[in-house]
């Protein structure tokens, strides 16, 4: 069955007539719809337009519009209009990391996390997947880049790091790490991970320094819970686009629920 996504930033209150505007659309395909509050961490059918209120959605909230069944391209394209008139679209455009670079150095200044790269995996490899994430850390973040390598490599060989069936998290606390750092890569071909969970196709690579006060780790909580949420990780997973998949993931890093002003980012387009 054809699934597709719209991740996007609200920009304006969910009201009671874009709630059944967006059932009507719905209502032309055979395909079911769901919406989730990813800040909020709540989901509700779109055909019942009270409970698509109940998300609460506000200015700066993520969000998701699932669509799932046989016609579910051409919803994407008719429903794309609405997301627009709705928020900002996360897409393939590089002005599409601009509000999640802001959100970046509000919550998180001391973290580095570039925006996520179109291109993907070489091979279908664990040893190379780790050392691609090391290599595309700033050298200015890292006293060793081998000796990372070499602590990612010995975490692996205690426990396989796979969080959720699709998803593994390697992450280390390191002498070589100068600040803290996170990344991630996706790979259309299933990596074999060495872990009863399956094979992955999202890594995300946390790396701290060794010594890092509670400030630095307090996020990593915040992911691990997110990562574990039953609505969370899936649209994480299901994400289509580089930056649609970097905006939820900062958005686990954050406390959920927490509110944020959408920044001044340019009007977005119409289809």
């Amino acid at each position: 069955m054809l699934q597709r996504e719209l991740t996007f930033y609200c920009r304006h209150p969910l009201t009671i007539c874009q709630a059944q505007r967006l059932r009507r659309l719905g209502g032309l395909f055979q395909s079911r719809l769901l919406l989730l509050n990813l800040t909020r961490r709540q989901q509700a059918n779109p055909a019942q337009p009270l409970t698509v209120l109940a998300l609460g959605v506000c200015p700066g909230d993520l969000c998701q519009l699932v669509i799932e069944g046989c016609d579910a391209e051409l919803a994407h394209l008719v429903l794309t209009s609405w997301v627009n008139e709705q928020g900002a679209l996360l897409g393939p455009r590089p002005t599409d990391h601009d509000e999640i670079d802001r959100r970046l150095s509000q919550h998180l200044p001391d973290y580095h996390f570039p925006p996520a790269r179109p291109d993907r995996l070489k091979r279908a490899d664990k040893q190379e997947c780790l050392q691609q994430l090391v290599n595309q850390l700033p050298d200015s973040r890292l006293r060793d880049p081998a000796q990372l390598m070499r602590h990612l490599l010995t975490r692996e060989q205690v426990c396989a790091t796979v969080m959720r069936p699709g998803l593994a998290m390697p992450h280390v606390m390191s002498s070589s790490v100068l600040a803290p750092c996170l990344d991630m890569v996706y790979s259309p071909t299933p990596l074999e991970w060495q872990s009863s969970l399956g094979p992955v196709q999202l890594v995300i690579l946390l790396a701290l320094p060794e010594r890092s006060h509670e400030e630095h780790l307090r996020p990593l909580s915040h992911l691990v819970r997110a990562l574990l949420d039953d609505r969370f990780c899936p649209a994480l997973l299901r994400a289509s686009t580089p930056a649609a998949r970097r905006a939820i993931l900062l958005e686990g890093l954050i406390p959920a629920g927490t509110n944020h002003d959408i920044g001044t980012a340019s009007a977005p387009s119409s289809v």
